[in-house]
């Protein structure tokens, strides 16, 4: 079968048209999509939300009333999520920073995108993609979140994207250009959807995505 060549913007568009991604990334507040894009690192969601709700109840997600806690309280609070003693400091990490800030999300989203991601990378425990996260749905930062099923979707569209996070996101933010604020959320949130929905090869043939194939401006690896 030929396939048919699309751009990411026409990928974006297809995605959307196919998946109700109304909703996501699921949560109530801000500050919950932060802790929660910490504590979704190496588990999945059902561990994180029995943690989130126990977190709720103890300090209503505010980072003022998480400083309050010492880390054996809050490991505690966590221990659902796995990796409890790594991200609960993590998370203490990040109320330190924000109350550099005084917790005032809106001073923060006035300042350029590449000083907040320099400033949540220099912390400890904060990767590129967990930065990415909190940037782009809790910030209000275009940008491109490079992970696992990102690169398993490219791949499956036969682009094979660089090895280093940053080279990948190099390569693509060019590309989506055209896009606003609530396009890179709703690609974003399509390409989870469609990794957690199209998991084997069969499902992949038998999709709406068997007919195409992505075309880069850019080559990549």
């Amino acid at each position: 079968m030929v396939r048919k060549q699309i751009t990411l913007v026409e990928l974006y568009n297809i995605l959307y048209d196919h998946l109700d991604s109304t909703g996501w990334w699921p949560a109530r507040t801000d500050w919950q999509i932060v802790w929660g894009a910490v504590l979704i690192q190496n588990t999945n969601w059902k561990n994180v939300d029995y943690a989130l709700a126990a977190l709720q109840q103890a300090t209503d997600f505010l980072p003022a009333n998480i400083r309050q806690l010492s880390n054996s309280e809050l490991e505690q609070i966590i221990h659902s999520a796995g990796f409890y003693v790594r991200k609960a400091q993590t998370i203490k990490n990040l109320c330190h920073y924000f109350d550099t800030y005084h917790d005032d999300l809106a001073q923060l989203r006035t300042l350029p995108a590449s000083r907040i991601r320099q400033e949540l990378l220099a912390l400890s425990g904060i990767g590129r993609e967990t930065a990415d996260t909190i940037m782009l749905y809790v910030l209000s930062k275009d940008t491109f979140i490079v992970d696992a099923y990102a690169r398993r979707l490219f791949q499956r569209l036969e682009v094979k994207l660089p090895k280093t996070y940053d080279g990948a996101q190099k390569l693509i933010m060019p590309e989506l250009a055209p896009l606003t604020l609530r396009g890179f959320q709703e690609l974003h949130a399509c390409i989870v959807l469609t990794g957690q929905t199209i998991k084997t090869e069969q499902d992949w043939q038998n999709s709406f995505l068997a007919p195409y194939q992505l075309r880069l401006a850019r080559k990549g690896e």
